[in-house]
């Protein structure tokens, strides 16, 4: 009687079989991790400290003047117009859209001043979620920020306080 050739018996097989099993998931879940790192991470903590210092002085700019409005976003639109305060030599915002835990949502668009004194803009389909809006001029000399739900049809009413 001849002995079969090993590749033909069902045990070495199966003895080989989870350890293969689980090299190919390590290296699936090594791949799936690099591929899939966190978004909010800052790697320069100084700088980016100096560069919050800056934003609150443009805050600070904005309480001065006593800025006030009133936003409005929609699936394809944006609409803003200020309720009090000195505006009257702004003809265009600047409107920066970020999403709270995926940067790839992030978005920014310029809002042109119409003939009814409103801000407006069209956008492209937004991703539904939790965003933080910062409006400033184009010159940059001062900056509203609001937490707000997208998309939504309700009017959000922002004002310069820290939130």
């Amino acid at each position: 009687m001849n002995p079969t050739p090993w590749y033909k018996n069902f045990w070495p097989w199966f003895l080989m079989f989870f350890p293969v099993v689980t090299i190919v998931a390590c290296i699936g879940l090594v791949v799936f991790a690099i591929g899939n790192g966190p978004d909010m991470v800052v790697d320069d903590y100084y700088k980016k400290g100096k560069a919050i210092n800056l934003e609150l002085t443009k805050f600070n700019k904005a309480k001065a003047l006593y800025l006030h409005g009133e936003l409005q976003v929609t699936a394809d639109t944006v609409k803003f117009h200020f309720t009090k305060g000195d505006a009257s030599k702004v003809n265009a915002l600047k409107a920066s859209f970020y999403h709270r835990t995926i940067q790839k949502y992030d978005f920014n668009t310029n809002l042109l001043a119409n003939a009814n004194g409103e801000f407006t803009a069209v956008l492209d389909p937004i991703e539904q979620g939790a965003y933080t809006v910062f409006l400033e001029p184009m010159d940059g000399s001062w900056k509203l920020k609001e937490n707000l739900q997208l998309p939504s049809d309700t009017i959000i009413k922002i004002s310069p306080e820290y939130k």
